[in-house]
C-alpha cells in the first residue's frame, strides 16, 4: 500500500493514516471483531518479532495475518519477507505473485529483505510484474482544469438543472462554482464553515449540503478546534449559509472528521465519521445529527452512497474495504473482494448508471479508480475492474460525482501534500485537473 499522507487520527485530518502506519501500530481503533483489525494487530506483532530477529515468530504472525486478509498488499509484502528470512524462497516468490495479481506496487527489487532472491529468474520476473502495475491504465481524460487554485480541493458535485459544478475547498473553507461557460468563482462566503469536504446537491430542497470539519490543513485552524465538525446547508441559488448543524459530541474524547455524505431518496443525509467510526444521520425535518450506526467493522470510514430504493447504504473504509448497511435494521456486512483483487484504501464512492459502484482507491500504490460490480442481491462483489490508474495528473485523486451524460468526474490532484504539518498558508496558485471517465451506455443490472 502506498505511503499515503498520515493525518486523520493524530491530527484530525480526513483520512486514516496509510496502512503502512496502521500495520506499524498507527492510531486506528482496533477491535477483535473485525478481521482487518486482527490482521493489523498480528502484522504489528510480526514486525516487532522481525526487529528482534525472531524470524519464526515473524513468519507465523504474518501467515495468520494473511489468512485473515489476503487482500492487504502490505501484509503480503511482509509475508514474503518473512518467508525469505526463514529460507523459504519458493513461498516468497509465490506470495509476491499474489501481490502482483492485486495490481499493487512495492519496490521489492530494491528491498534488502529480498536481497537473497535477486539472482533468481523467477524473482526478477515477479518484480517486473509488480513494477508493471505502475503503468497507466484508462484514457486519463482531463476534461477541464480549475485555474488559480490556492486551496485543498476535496469534494465535487454536479447540478444537472444548470450544469454547474461545485467543489469543496478544505484549506479556504469554501465552495467553488464552475458554470457551463467555464467561469470559476467562490460560491460560499469566506469562513462560513470549517474545511469543506464532500458535497451533495439537493434540488428539491434548493440546498447544497457540505460535510465540514476542522483539520490542520484548514485556514485558521487551532488546536482548540480539534473534533469540531458538522453539516452545512448552503442556498443552492445564492451560496448563502442557511444553517450549520454541529456534531454534538462534546466530551467524548474522540476525533471527529466528517469527510463525505450522501443524500438518500427519502431526504435523509448520512455522514461517515472517519475519526470516531460512527455513521451519523440527519433525518428529514430533524434539527440535529444523530449517531445512527456504530460497528466493529468501522475502522476508517470514508465514502458513502445510498441505493436507489433507500434500502441500504454502501460505505468505503480505508482499512476494511467495502461495507454494506441494511436499512432500517442497521446491520453491517463487509463485502469481500474476489480473489486477486483488493478494495483496501477505498475513499470516495459513486454509483454508476448501471448500478455498479465506482471507488476512488487512493490508498493503494498506484492510485486508481475501480469499478465494483455487484450481484443482483447487492450483497456480493462479483468483479473489480481498474478504470483509471497511475496517470501523471492523477497523483492525488480525492472525491468524484456523476456528471454530464452519466459519466464520472473527479479531482485528479486534491493537494493534500501541500497542507500537511500544520501552520500552513496559501500555496502558489495552480491548475487542478478534473478527470472524466466514461460510464454511460452500459446495460442495466438484471433484477430478480
Amino acid at each position: 500500500v502506498a505511503g499515503r499522507r498520515q493525518r486523520i487520527m493524530n491530527a484530525s485530518f480526513r483520512r486514516v493514516a496509510c496502512l503502512v502506519a496502521l500495520l506499524a501500530g498507527g492510531g486506528a481503533r482496533l477491535t477483535a471483531e473485525a478481521d482487518a483489525a486482527q490482521a493489523m494487530a498480528l502484522a504489528r506483532d510480526g514486525a516487532a518479532a522481525a526487529d528482534a530477529k525472531d524470524f519464526p515468530t515473524y513468519l507465523s504472525k504474518m501467515e495468520a495475518a494473511a489468512a485473515l486478509r489476503p487482500d492487504y498488499p502490505r501484509i503480503l509484502v511482509n509475508l514474503a519477507a518473512a518467508q525469505a528470512a526463514n529460507d523459504r524462497p519458493d513461498d516468497a516468490i509465490a506470495t509476491l505473485n499474489r501481490l502482483a495479481a492485486l495490481g499493487a506496487n512495492s519496490p521489492v527489487e530494491k528491498s534488502d529483505e529480498f536481497a537473497s532472491l535477486r539472482d533468481r529468474k523467477d524473482f526478477q520476473d515477479v518484480a517486473a510484474r509488480i513494477a508493471a502495475n505502475m503503468q497507466s491504465q484508462g484514457e486519463g481524460d482531463v476534461v477541464f482544469t480549475l485555474p488559480e487554485m490556492t486551496g485543498l480541493l476535496e469534494g465535487v458535485a454536479w447540478r444537472e438543472k444548470t450544469g454547474d459544478f461545485f467543489f469543496g475547498d478544505v484549506f479556504n473553507r469554501a465552495t467553488w462554482l464552475r458554470t457551463p461557460d467555464k467561469k470559476v468563482r467562490r460560491f460560499s462566503a469566506e469562513n462560513a464553515a470549517f474545511g469543506i469536504f464532500g458535497l451533495a446537491v439537493d434540488e428539491a430542497g434548493g440546498s447544497l449540503w457540505a460535510a465540514t470539519s476542522a483539520v490542520p490543513g484548514m485556514r485558521g485552524y487551532t488546536d482548540e478546534l480539534i473534533g469540531s465538525a458538522g453539516l452545512a446547508e448552503f442556498d443552492l441559488a445564492s451560496g448563502a449559509l442557511r444553517r450549520m448543524i454541529p456534531l454534538q459530541a462534546a466530551g467524548d474524547h474522540q476525533t471527529h472528521v466528517l469527510g463525505d455524505l450522501t443524500l438518500a431518496p427519502d431526504g435523509t443525509i448520512y455522514l461517515p465519521d472517519s475519526g470516531a467510526s460512527v455513521l451519523w444521520r440527519l433525518a428529514p425535518g430533524a434539527k440535529d445529527l444523530e449517531a445512527f450506526v456504530e460497528s466493529p467493522e468501522f475502522l476508517s470510514l470514508q465514502g458513502v452512497v445510498a441505493t436507489p430504493d433507500g434500502s441500504a447504504l454502501y460505505l468505503s473504509d480505508y482499512a476494511d474495504g467495502l461495507l454494506r448497511i441494511s436499512l432500517p435494521a442497521r446491520t453491517v456486512h463487509r463485502l469481500a473482494s474476489p480473489p486477486d483483487t483488493t478494495l483496501v484504501g477505498l475513499d470516495g464512492l459513486v454509483r454508476a448508471p448501471n448500478g455498479d459502484l465506482i471507488g476512488m482507491q487512493n490508498g493503494l500504490r498506484p492510485k486508481r479508480v475501480v469499478r465494483i460490480a455487484l450481484d443482483e442481491t447487492g450483497e456480493n462483489v462479483t468483479a473489480v475492474t481498474v478504470l483509471e490508474s497511475a496517470h501523471l495528473n492523477m497523483t492525488d485523486p480525492t472525491l468524484g460525482c456523476l456528471g454530464p451524460d452519466g459519466n464520472l468526474f473527479f479531482i485528479g490532484i486534491g493537494g493534500w501534500s501541500r497542507f500537511e504539518g500544520g501552520d500552513v498558508g496559501p500555496t502558489p496558485p495552480r491548475s487542478v485537473p478534473i478527470f472524466r471517465t466514461k460510464l454511460a451506455g452500459e446495460p442495466p443490472k438484471k433484477k430478480k
